[in-house]
Order: structure tokens, then C-alpha cells, then sequence
């Protein structure tokens, strides 16, 4: 499941927008949560999921999502709405990351770190257990690599003290064991492209979209005017503002 801190303005954004997603499960699974918060009765918030379900898709069919749609609600009374302000990062912390050789496997250190800490603000008994699949951490460390390269970076992070693996077999939960105090030094309040933020940090050239948030590479490093969106939001933006044009245009001849 992807990573959201403030679950609770995430499916109020859902709502307002009518939109699904990529992974409908999830976003129902949310909206569940959202509303049990608010105080709706299980009954209650199975019938609000199919309101949700038919403004987004009038012509759907409510029986197909019915498991679905009670799974939902099950888990959304089960575990509580997940509300973080952010996740922090300590200058200790940091100064361990910088020290490892090999760019990727700092990038994966990163969101390791990041996700332990994740993991302790929903659950304070975490002590500090990464439980997410490795290919959910590797897309967000931004790592495109072999399965070979992948595991060698997890034994280079384990031969350095720095991760820990369970004892049981059919467990790939990974502890994080440089969780360390300090100064503040990155405040993460969006889980996406954590790889990217890292090296944002650190003055590579990446920026991030002022309009969706998500972090992107600058085409080029050379000064310039500043990169304020990402490539599919400028696009959003130039027709919307070539509509707004024509729009003027017409009134005025008019």
C-alpha cells in the first residue's frame, strides 16, 4: 500500500474530486477509515462507499464491488485513520546515510530510515521495523536495478551494522538500526520520490512541482528561469490558460 501520512485530507481529496485512483482498494480502503473517524457507524460508512463508488462511476455495478466494499470497512474499523504532520530526519541520522559508498544504496538507506520512522508515528511498538515489500521501498528510493544488485545492497546495509533482517523465514521485514537524535536537519511530508528528495537535499539538481508536488530531474543544471512544474501539469496549465484566453477573447468581441 502506498505511503500517506494524512490519510484523513487524502480521502477528503478523493471525495471532493470523485476520483478512484490507481488502486481503488486503497482509496476505498481510506475513504473507510475517513468516515468511521467522523463517527459513522459500519452500516453507515458501507452505504457512503457506494454513494463514493456511484459519483465516481455512474454506471457501476455496485454487487461486483461488494467484497470489496465490506473488506473495506472491516479493515477501516480494525486500524484507525493514519494522521502525521511529517517525518523527521536528525542531522545524526543524515551524517550515517552520507557515509555509505555507493549512491543507490544511500538513496535506499534513505527510505528505509524514512519508513521506520513511518512505521513508529502509526505504531509506537514498531521499534523501528520496516514492513513494506522491497519492490514498494525500491520505487520509492527512485531504484530501477536487478534483484542481484538489490540484494547486495541490503547485505552491504546489513554488514555495516546499519539493518537488520527477522529470523523468521518467511519474514522480509527489515529493522532499521541508525534511528539516532538530533538536530532536524529534512522534514518529509510527502512519501513520494523519497530517493529524489534525498538528492534535492544534498543540491542535485531535481526540484519539486509546485502544483502536484512530485519530484522531478531539471533537463538541465545550467542557471535559468526556474522550473515551477512538472511536465504534465505545465501542459494542465497552458491549456487552461489558453482556454481562459479564448474565452476573454470572445467576450471582448462580443
Amino acid at each position: 500500500m502506498s505511503v500517506v501520512l494524512n490519510e484523513y485530507a487524502w480521502a477528503e481529496e478523493a471525495i471532493r474530486t470523485r476520483t478512484l485512483g490507481k488502486k481503488p482498494s486503497e482509496t476505498l480502503g481510506r475513504i473507510a477509515k475517513y468516515y468511521i473517524s467522523r463517527g459513522s457507524s459500519k452500516k453507515e460508512t458501507r452505504k457512503l462507499l457506494e454513494t463514493f463508488l456511484r459519483s465516481c462511476d455512474p454506471t457501476i455495478s455496485i454487487p461486483k464491488w461488494s467484497n470489496v466494499l465490506d473488506y473495506s470497512v472491516s479493515k477501516a474499523i480494525k486500524y484507525g485513520i493514519i494522521d502525521i504532520d511529517s517525518v523527521d530526519v536528525t542531522d545524526e541520522e543524515m551524517k550515517v546515510i552520507d557515509s555509505i559508498d555507493g549512491r543507490q544504496t544511500r538513496r535506499l538507506a534513505f527510505a528505509l530510515l524514512c519508513l521506520a520512522k513511518y512505521w513508529d508515528a502509526v505504531n509506537p511498538t514498531c521499534d523501528h521495523w520496516v514492513i513494506n515489500k522491497d519492490s514498494e521501498i525500491m520505487s520509492l528510493a527512485n531504484i530501477n536495478t536487478s534483484l542481484k544488485r538489490q540484494s547486495a545492497m541490503y547485505k552491504e546495509l546489513n554488514d555495516l551494522g546499519l539493518v537488520q533482517f527477522s529470523k523468521k523465514v518467511d519474514n522480509t521485514s527489515t529493522r532499521v538500526c541508525f534511528v539516532k537524535p538530533g538536530n532536524v536537519v529534512m522534514k518529509l511530508c510527502d512519501f513520494r520520490d523519497l530517493g529524489y528528495q534525498y538528492l534535492m537535499y544534498h543540491g542535485e539538481p531535481y526540484y519539486c512541482c509546485e502544483s502536484c508536488g512530485v519530484i522531478m530531474k531539471k533537463k538541465s543544471s545550467k542557471m535559468g528561469r526556474r522550473v515551477k512544474y512538472c511536465p504534465e501539469c505545465a501542459s494542465e496549465i497552458r491549456m487552461k490558460q489558453n482556454i481562459e484566453s479564448a474565452m476573454k477573447c470572445r467576450s471582448y468581441n462580443k
